[in-house]
């Protein structure tokens, strides 16, 4: 199963919040920005993509864009 990280990043004068999910073993992975469109939040079962990909080898960073709670 994926590891699930809490994340914050910047952008602009704002702080992000984030999920980053690692892939298993410790080698580099490709990493996948993911969020959602059309208003939606991360809480909306992105996490059910990003296990997924994170399975499949890749790191998935999963954020809210700014203004989004």
């Amino acid at each position: 199963m994926a590891q699930r990280k809490d994340v914050q990043f910047t952008s602009g004068d704002d702080r992000i919040s984030g999920w980053l999910y690692q892939p298993p073993g410790n080698g580099p992975a490709p990493l996948l920005v993911m969020a959602h469109g059309l208003g939606a939040v991360r809480t909306m079962r992105l996490d059910a993509y990003a296990e997924r990909f994170s399975a499949a080898g890749y790191a998935c960073l999963v954020f809210d864009y700014r203004n989004f709670r």
